[in-house]
C-alpha cells in the first residue's frame, strides 16, 4: 500500500516512533498495530472501512417535541436493530426533518398535516414514502412514551404520492453489450461493471470489496445492508476482468490516488462511464437487477437466484429479477393446457392429475 490512504495519517507517539491512525468523521478512530505496508496493515484498514458508524449524540430537546421523539427513536430497538447502512439512510431523513420541525410538538402532526407534507413531496414519491414510514415509527415511540394519546395514529389516514416507476432502470442485453464494447478489459469502468454484473452485489459492497473477499475462485462476503452471507463462484468472464485489472492495493477498486471510492465518487464514476458508452439512463444500481433478470431468464428457481444476489425475500428478489411478459414460457404453458384438453377429450390420461378420463 503506497501513496495517500483515505482517512489514514501518520503521527509520532510519545516514544518518538512513527505510527499511523485511521480517522473518519462519524466512525471509530483506530491506531494501527501492524507495520505500514504489510498485509496485516491492509486487513486492519479494511476492517476500519467496514466498521459501524458511531451513535449520534443529540442535543437536549423540548419534551414531547419532534426533536425529543427522534432522540427516543435513536435509542429504541426499532432503530438499534437495523443494519448500519439502513440506520445511516434513516438518520439522514430524520435529521433533515428535525432541522425543520425540531421544536414542534409531535401532537401537531395530525393526518391533515402529514398529508400536506406528502402532497408537497409529490415530485419525490420514494422520499415521501420513506418519511411517512419513519413518521409511523416516531408516533409509535411517542405513544409508548405517553407523549400522545394511546389511539393517536394519523398515519393510517394518509397516503404517500404514487410512484410511477420501478426504481433504477434494469439494464437490457443491448445496453450491457454497448458498455462492454466501449470499455475493454483492463479499464477501471469495465472492472467495476463486471464486478457489479457477475458478482450481483450492491454498489456499497462492490466498491469496498477487498482482495480477501474474492479468493480461491469465490466471492465471500457479508452484505453491508443486510448482513446476509454470500458465497458465489467467480465465473470465467469475471476472472478475465480481474486478471486484466487494474486492481487496487487494498480494495479491488480504488481512485487515481489509491483510495477506496466513496459512495458518491463511485456512482459518479460509473454514471460518467454510462454516458460515454451511450447508455446515459443506466446506473450501477441497475446492474444487480440485470444479474437477477439473467437468473430468471435462465430458468433459475427463486432459491437459486437469491443465493447469488443475496436477497432475503422472494418478493424482493422477484422485484429485481423483473416480471416482464415471457412469451416463450406462456407458449410452453399453453401447449401443456391444450395437450391436457386433447387427452381429456380423447379419453386419455390427464397430464395434470395423472387420471384416465372415463
Amino acid at each position: 500500500m503506497t501513496g495517500k490512504i483515505l482517512y489514514v495519517t501518520p503521527f509520532v507517539d510519545r516514544h518518538g516512533k512513527r505510527r499511523w491512525r485511521f480517522r473518519r468523521k462519524g466512525y471509530p478512530h483506530h491506531s494501527f498495530k501492524s507495520p505500514h505496508g504489510t498485509k496485516a496493515f491492509e486487513r486492519e484498514y479494511a476492517a476500519c472501512l467496514n466498521a459501524d458508524p458511531e451513535p449520534v449524540v443529540l442535543r437536549a430537546a423540548i419534551p414531547g417535541s419532534v426533536g425529543d421523539v427522534i432522540a427516543r427513536y435513536y435509542s429504541d430497538n426499532a432503530f438499534l436493530d437495523l443494519k448500519p447502512a439502513t440506520q445511516t439512510v434513516y438518520r439522514g431523513v430524520l435529521e433533515r426533518f428535525r432541522t425543520d420541525f425540531a421544536h414542534v410538538s409531535i401532537k401537531a402532526f395530525d393526518a391533515d398535516r402529514i398529508q400536506r407534507l406528502m402532497t408537497a413531496m409529490r415530485h419525490k414519491p420514494h422520499a415521501a414514502a420513506r418519511l411517512r414510514k419513519l413518521l409511523a415509527q416516531l408516533l409509535r415511540v411517542a405513544r409508548r412514551g405517553k407523549l400522545v394519546p394511546a389511539g393517536f395514529d394519523p398515519i393510517s389516514d394518509t397516503r404517500p404520492p404514487k410512484t410511477s416507476g420501478g426504481g433504477y432502470h434494469r439494464w437490457t442485453e443491448e445496453e450491457l453489450t454497448a458498455f462492454e464494447n466501449h470499455y475493454p478489459l483492463g479499464t477501471k469502468p469495465r472492472l467495476a461493471f463486471d464486478l457489479l454484473l457477475y458478482g450481483a452485489q450492491r454498489s456499497g459492497d462492490v466498491r469496498l470489496m477487498t482482495h480477501e473477499m474474492i479468493a480461491d475462485g469465490r466471492i465471500r462476503l457479508d452484505q453491508r445492508k443486510t448482513s446476509n452471507a454470500v458465497d458465489i463462484p467467480v465465473v470465467e468472464l469475471l476472472q478475465a476482468s480481474l486478471d486484466a485489472g487494474p486492481l487496487g492495493k487494498t480494495t479491488l477498486l480504488e481512485t487515481k490516488d489509491g483510495d477506496p471510492f466513496t459512495e458518491k465518487g463511485f456512482y459518479g464514476m460509473m454514471k460518467k462511464a454510462c454516458r460515454a458508452a451511450g447508455v446515459p439512463h443506466c446506473s450501477p444500481h441497475g446492474l444487480r437487477k440485470a444479474a437477477a433478470r439473467r437468473c430468471r431468464e435462465a430458468g433459475c428457481t427463486d432459491e437459486e437466484g437469491m443465493a447469488i444476489t443475496g436477497h432475503k425475500t422472494v418478493k424482493e428478489y422477484r422485484h429485481y429479477a423483473g416480471s416482464d411478459a415471457r412469451p416463450e414460457v406462456a407458449d410452453a404453458a399453453m401447449k401443456k393446457v391444450m395437450a391436457n384438453r386433447s387427452d381429456r377429450l380423447a379419453g386419455g390420461t390427464n397430464q395434470l392429475t395423472g387420471k384416465t378420463a372415463e
